[in-house]
């Protein structure tokens, strides 16, 4: 068990960061069958990412738009941009007038579309600004609880939902179900709570709404869910939590 456990962290961080702790496709497997791991992963990402933005804050004359665009480079240095990705394709697929199967297509398309360069920008605009509002000495628990609460939201889809079609994203979804979301929510309540206190729940609780939202809203524009749909709840999961903590 601990030999599993410990591989399953290690295929995390190499699934969902680009630190190279070597990953294999057979990897997936073990990190499916516990995907409640990602929220410890996101915590780790978190705090990293929230430490160099800490950091940045004592560079002398770094005004506060430069501190969040070195933020965010870091961030996506550290995390890649693999969910971002999902969130241009879900947003072409959402501005497709048409059926669910024409909605899929463009989905699978390689190319980018307004809809995907739209979402991609306002969410990039929406993700600065949420860092220039938050507090310098709030930078740290910030990032650990925003990267949490965006790796439930992946998890909270992939267990609620209903995947589309045999993919990477049906691998996550069939071995996922509530017990998951519950393990992955009890971890990330007590991240947000080490972080923030109580208020941490509060938190917590616009990304988990907006994840159930985007299931619901999958479901009747793409039949259920894919990889897409999954990662893009990363990105939303984290913009949320951002806010809300930027409103604290």
């Amino acid at each position: 068990m601990p030999r599993r456990f410990i591989n399953s962290i290690r295929s995390g961080f190499g699934f969902l960061t680009t630190i190279p702790v070597g990953f294999k496709q057979e990897d997936l497997e073990s990190l499916a069958s516990r995907m409640w791991v990602f929220v410890i992963v996101g915590a780790t990402v978190g705090l990293l990412a929230g430490g160099i933005s800490y950091a940045l804050t004592f560079t002398p004359h770094l005004n506060d738009f430069v501190h969040a665009g070195l933020t965010l480079i870091a961030l996506y240095a550290l995390t890649g941009f693999m969910h971002l990705d999902g969130l241009a394709d879900v947003g072409d697929g959402l501005l497709k007038h048409g059926t669910i199967q024409e909605r899929l297509r463009v989905i699978k398309d390689p190319y980018i579309g307004v809809g995907g360069i739209s979402f991609c920008a306002l969410a990039f605009l929406l993700l600065f600004s949420a860092v220039t509002s938050i507090k310098s000495a709030a930078l740290i628990p910030a990032f650990v609880t925003a990267e949490a609460a965006a790796k439930l939201s992946m998890v909270e889809v992939a267990s609620l939902g209903k995947a589309t079609h045999k993919g990477l994203g049906s691998r996550f979804s069939e071995r996922s179900g509530p017990l998951t979301f519950v393990a992955a929510l009890l971890l990330t309540v007590a991240v947000a709570v080490l972080c923030f206190g109580v208020k941490g729940i509060v938190v917590l609780l616009p990304p988990i709404a907006l994840s159930f939202g985007l299931v619901k809203l999958a479901d009747m524009a793409f039949g259920g869910i894919n990889g897409d749909v999954i990662g893009s709840s990363n990105e939303l999961g984290r913009l949320t939590a951002l806010i809300v903590i930027g409103l604290l």
